[in-house]
Order: C-alpha cells, then structure tokens, then sequence
C-alpha cells in the first residue's frame, strides 16, 4: 500500500491461546492437619487476642495438668485430589491504523474469553465439622469486551501545535455455570441464582418509598418491622410476605463505559498537559447514605436525619428516626444504591523551558496539579464516587512545583 494516499498504517491482528491459574498455594489439593497445644495467647490482629487454651490439642492423659502434655492433631483442611488447573481459552481480534499521513491514529481491539473451573474456596456448613474447607473447580464464566483509541496529531500553526488522543473500553462478564458446591459463595438465593450475570452485580431488596400510614401498612405484604415512616419493600415473588426470596438483582459495579482524554500542546517555550477519565454507566454503595439518613446507636449522625419522617413531614426519602432498627433498613437495598459514574480531571502540567546555556542542555520548571475537581451524580453524597470500597476517603488533591535539568 505504499501508493495509498488515505492510510499511512493498516494491519491486521489476531491471537487465539489457551491459559491456566494456580494460584492457590502449593498445598491445596492436600488434606492439612496441625498440632494447637492451646497453652498460649495467639494475638490474630493488633489489639485483638484469641485464646486458645479451651480449643487446643493436647491432653494430660493422666489427668495431673503438668509437664510435657502429649498432643494430638487437628484438621485445618480438607483434601481434593481431582483439584486441577482454571483453564481460560482467548480469543483477540485487533486493527491498528493511521490515517492522512500519520494524522490521524488508533486502534481497535475485541476480546472474548471463556474461563472454566474457577479456583475458589468455598465456605461451608459449620455442620460439617472443623477443618473441612477446600479449594475446589467452580464456575465458569464468559467475558467479552473492547477497547477504542485514537488520536489526532493536529498541524502546527506558527508556534503552536497540539494533540489529542482519546481512548474509550467495555467489558462485560456472566457466569454460565455453577455447582452446586460454590453456590454459598455467591449472591443468589434458591429462585434466583447468579447464572447469566456478572459477579459484579448487586443482589438485595427493591424499595418502593416509605410507609405513609397504617393503612398503607395493613394493605401491603407482610413485612417485620414495618410501619409509618419506615422503608417499604418490595415483593418480588408475590407471595405476600417480604423475605429472603424477595431479593434480586438491583445494579452493577461494572460500568458500562471507561474513557479517557489527553491533551499535548506547545507553544514557544511553554507546554501544556491535561488527562482526564472517568466511567459511565456504574452503580454502587454509597456508605454516605447510611451516615446521613439512618441513626445508629453509639454513633454520630449526619444531618439528614432531621428530613426525617413524620406524620407532619412525610415528603421526604427520609426514613422516621428511630435507635431501634425493627425494619433491619440497613440490608442491603437500593435504598443505598446510587450512579457512581464520575470525570475526573486528574492531571494539569504547565512547563516552561529555558534554552540550553553554558550550564545545563536543558532546563524546564512546571507547576502540577493531580486530582484537580471532578464530577458525579448529585445523588452520590460521599465526596470521591471512585473509592466506593473505601467509603468517606476521598483522593487528596496535589500540588506540585519542580524543576527538570539536563546537564
């Protein structure tokens, strides 16, 4: 294609592969014992002790509780001999290109992968005794997904040139099987099973608003601890009564988009740098809401709590103030499920460069700027929606000056 006056790069890419996963330690296909002499304090955590002179293994044997005691062994896990490697066969399909003598840039590339018997250890019945947890061969899934650049390299115009690049990915999972051995170790319930969503997916209750009035209460599926001012939920299976096999699938962690954008640009001596992503369509836990809108005894309270409900004050989300929490409203709900799709601007650098004199070939100051602002729903009260596993914490803006020398 040397000839092409449209594309300066075009090529082709395609991969196929097979992969396994062991990493699980050395010792899990074997059954496991240990002697506990139970004689002394384990500390487990700081400040946190267990003692275990009650559950121990050794025993005097005559009966005198004195010397050396004889000790005997106690399992610490359960053998599985057919314990074999997690196999995921791949498939990847890509195209990269340039176009207009290198202006325009980019790639494209789609994968799609099949994982079957997923490592995993299980938990179990306590009913089946001490020591009997193991790892074995679980679900299987499928993942699929793509991912997007391209960029611009745009003309200079006298001084001043510039560039862009833009990059956009999906992904997407679903578990496709499920022994029944790795069941507990997945939300779900016995009518509805994680099979055909994603291990990201939230399981738990829909709400329909709050309670009104008794009335309302009466007329509505049973539901312990409900009443004027508490959160109503849903009945999922229609059978009358709000339990457990009313809970259901009420969102995903796994966002629908991830983007992102760079911006290079010069002009003279100076150079200017901005990146910036963020994610769409994701949902998530907002530990913000808890704080704010439930009391909770020992703790302080936000100050959503004075929307309460009341029967004077009932246009509110609000629930009725109460220490005694009859309702159990800090299940999981989407109550607490909001957008947790954020932009983050996460880095500005503006430099400026010095021609080369007697002293250095190079030298370059620069202001920068991390974490700069960023934008979320105004449903998400907690400050940072990216750290949703570390609740109120959010990234610390930065602020940084620095010199870049050459000698």
């Amino acid at each position: 294609m040397q000839d092409n006056k449209l594309f300066s790069e075009l090529k082709l890419r395609a991969g196929i592969g097979r992969v396994g996963n062991q990493q699980i330690g050395d010792l899990s296909r074997f059954g496991l014992f240990a002697t506990r002499y139970g004689t002394t304090q384990n500390q487990l955590t700081p400040g946190f002790w267990e003692q275990y002179m009650n559950i121990g293994t050794a025993y005097s044997l005559d009966g005198a509780n004195t010397g050396v005691l004889p000790s005997g062994f106690v399992q610490t896990q359960a053998a599985n001999s057919k314990l074999k490697w997690e196999t995921t066969d791949e498939v990847n399909v890509g195209l990269d290109f340039a176009l207009l003598k290198n202006k325009i840039f980019g790639s494209f590339d789609y994968f799609s992968r099949n994982t079957t018997g997923i490592l995993i250890t299980p938990p179990i019945a306590s009913a089946l005794g001490e020591g009997q947890q193991k790892t074995v061969n679980g679900a299987s899934k499928t993942n699929k997904g793509w991912e997007f650049v391209i960029g611009y390299r745009g003309e200079k115009i006298g001084e001043f040139n510039y560039n862009v690049q833009l990059n956009f990915a999906h992904f997407g999972d679903k578990i496709t099987e499920l022994p029944e051995a790795v069941r507990p170790a997945y939300p779900g319930n016995l009518d509805n099973t994680i099979i055909g969503h994603s291990q990201f997916d939230i399981f738990g209750y829909k709400t329909n608003g709050l309670f009104q009035s008794q009335d309302e209460v009466d007329g509505a599926p049973t539901q312990i601890g409900a009443g004027p001012g508490r959160i109503r939920y849903v009945d999922i299976n229609n059978d009358k009564v709000i339990n457990d096999l009313d809970r259901t699938w009420i969102g995903t962690t796994l966002p629908d988009l991830e983007y992102g954008i760079r911006i290079d640009a010069n002009y003279k001596k100076f150079d200017l740098s901005i990146f910036g992503s963020g994610i769409a369509g994701r949902e998530g836990f907002d530990v913000y809401t808890v704080f704010n809108n439930l009391m909770r005894s020992r703790e302080n309270v936000g100050p959503g709590v004075f929307n309460g409900w009341t029967p004077q004050h009932t246009n509110t989300n609000v629930p009725a103030t109460t220490l005694k929490d009859n309702n159990n409203e800090g299940r999981t709900s989407d109550y607490f499920i909001v957008s947790t799709s954020y932009f983050k601007l996460r880095n500005v650098q503006l430099g400026y460069s010095l021609g080369r004199n007697a002293v250095f070939s190079r030298l370059r100051f620069f202001v920068m700027a991390e974490n700069l602002f960023w934008f979320k729903s105004k449903d998400h009260l907690s400050p940072d929606p990216e750290r949703i596993d570390l609740g109120p914490i959010p990234v610390p803006k930065i602020f940084t000056f620095g010199i870049n020398a050459s000698f």
